[in-house]
């Protein structure tokens, strides 16, 4: 099965192009893997051949970000009589009645220019099947590309979900809840070219029941979207016990800034150059601007909210586009739970830091974190491995080496 794919904003990056075209070919080799796929890349757009059918490598490329759209193509020599013969083969295949022929001619070498070919091919259309031509509205538009040596021919094409290409922004730790919004924040956060890793806060004794929970069944969704995951689970029992006496009313955003500085204090392992969260402003007390202040009083890392202008309805289209939707209002027991549900909706930030010099919450970071679990999962085999984080940071509590 032949494909071409094209890219959009990627076309923008001047000298840094080739550096996004690569990270683009990688994410197209990872989507495509056991496929028996070939990627070539010729004048601007990638020709992909693949060993399987064309639904299945049109799901696949569906999610890799970076791409504006793909289509079954035919590959023809860059003569006319076969360029014609391509876009009746094409047309005639379809039952649509209004058409439109679409060229580009990267290859100005070619004799006849874009506009000449594209009447010349029409009336061909016409005399052959009968069809009308629509230039506004058509039914069917056939797309000639004209490249060196070759010509592709293609009329169906599919919306690529865009962006940037995965890995190409950096990694982030993404405060995940396993709610609607923080997979949806995820989502977007790898459109713009991030790779997330997870970090979720679990309640129960043992990070057993996150791991079998919906927690790692999001991770498995958003996975097909990236590749390979990693999360990190940070038991939430060290903290509970370390700050009973708090007011109700300032539980929510002590408990906010405690994630916040777990999220600092894993950044450097990961090589994380910020924070994310799935806030969305004022849609739950804890998210007032005031709040939001609060929560980033003394972060050394960007905090990244990619929902904050977002409303819920617009969130949960999102969602279900994604696939999240139904995994995300499973129950699940979390630590929002046993917290009061009637914070203060004006918390100020030099309160919330004195009751973190108090409980003294750095060092419970670190203790928190000595105790956390890893998960990592590969779409590839569907390879779900948990084991002490312990195990896999070189020095826990020396943050900056830098070794995941």
């Amino acid at each position: 099965m032949l494909f071409v794919a094209h890219y959009a904003e990627v076309a923008l990056k001047g000298n840094n192009r080739p550096e996004f075209v690569r990270a683009l070919r990688r994410g197209l080799n990872r989507a495509l893997g056991g496929l028996g796929h070939t990627v070539t890349y010729t004048e601007g757009r990638f020709l992909i051949e693949a060993a399987a059918e064309e639904q299945e490598v049109a799901k696949r490329l569906s999610r890799v970000f970076g791409l504006t759209w793909f289509a079954p193509v035919t590959i023809v020599p860059s003569a006319y009589p076969k360029i014609l013969d391509g876009v009746l083969a094409t047309s005639t295949a379809s039952d649509a009645r209004a058409f439109r022929i679409v060229v580009r001619r990267v290859d100005k070498a070619f004799p006849i220019g874009s506009q000449d070919l594209e009447a010349k091919l029409g009336a061909e259309v016409i005399r052959a099947t009968g069809k009308t031509v629509d230039l506004s509205h058509p039914d069917l538009s056939v797309h000639v590309d004209v490249l060196k040596g070759k010509a592709l021919v293609y009329s169906a094409r599919s919306k690529g979900p865009g962006g940037l290409p995965l890995g190409t922004a950096g990694r982030v730790i993404h405060l995940f809840s396993g709610g609607i919004d923080s997979p949806v924040a995820a989502w977007l956060l790898m459109k713009r070219g991030t790779r997330p890793v997870y970090l979720h806060f679990y309640l129960a004794p043992t990070p057993k029941a996150a791991v079998e929970s919906k927690i790692t069944k999001l991770v498995r969704v958003l996975s097909a979207y990236e590749g390979k995951s990693t999360m990190v689970l940070v038991p939430f029992a060290e903290y509970q016990l370390a700050t009973s006496g708090v007011p109700g009313d300032l539980e929510p955003s002590l408990f906010r800034r405690f994630m916040r500085m777990t999220a600092e204090g894993l950044a450097p392992e990961f090589n994380a150059r910020a924070i994310s969260t799935g806030d969305s402003l004022s849609q739950a007390a804890s998210q007032t601007l005031w709040n939001i202040a609060s929560f980033d009083e003394g972060s050394t890392l960007p905090i990244l909210r990619p929902l904050l202008t977002y409303d819920k309805d617009e969130i949960i289209g999102l969602a279900r586009r994604i696939g999240t939707y139904d995994l995300s209002i499973e129950e699940y027991k979390d630590c929002c739970a046993i917290i009061t549900r009637h914070p203060r909706t004006r918390v100020k930030g030099e309160e919330i830091s004195e009751y973190v010099r108090r409980f003294t919450l750095q060092n419970l970071v670190w203790r928190s974190i000595a105790k956390s679990s890893l998960v990592t999962y590969n779409p590839a085999g569907e390879s779900l491995k948990v084991f002490p984080l312990a195990e896999a940071l070189p020095e826990l509590g020396a943050p900056g080496t830098g070794a995941l």
